[in-house]
């Protein structure tokens, strides 16, 4: 198996399971906590992905104090299942801003796509953010 990421590629023995974490930093971006990350998630066997979009936001309404989602809605990232929240809740007193995507892949492979903004268009970013989450191709 190769693995690879932007620097270069590793040749695994099959089978190794992606859990890997990116973080990617716009370079304009001024403000701290500016941020996009993706992680990489599987659906629980048996588990359908509106089931786990549904406890997804279980998760987020528990555990993000003063939770406020401003619009959820359903979609597409190169023709996969998506889920997009936007959101905004309280972490140590301070506002966060989120825009989310989740998308379903290859049966049960979910990508987890988290746009952070300390302020709801920090640098005036959020549009770059989205068009940068939105251009998201698949490889072979």
């Amino acid at each position: 198996m190769q693995y690879r990421i932007n620097e270069g590629a590793l040749t695994l023995a099959d089978p190794w399971q992606d859990q890997s974490i990116n973080v990617l930093l716009p370079g304009r971006a001024s403000t701290p906590g500016v941020n996009m990350v993706i992680a990489r998630d599987t659906l629980p066997l048996g588990m359908a992905f509106a089931d786990y979009v549904a406890q997804q936001r279980q998760t987020f309404q528990a555990q993000l104090p003063d939770l406020a989602i401003a619009a959820d809605t359903t979609g597409e990232i190169d023709g996969h299942p998506a889920q997009f929240l936007d959101l905004s809740w309280r972490n140590d007193g301070k506002p966060v801003h989120q825009l989310m995507a989740m998308v379903v892949h290859e049966g049960d492979k979910v990508l987890n796509f988290t746009c952070s903004l300390p302020e709801r268009d920090a640098d005036g970013i959020r549009q770059e953010m989205i068009d940068a989450l939105m251009s998201f191709k698949f490889g072979p």
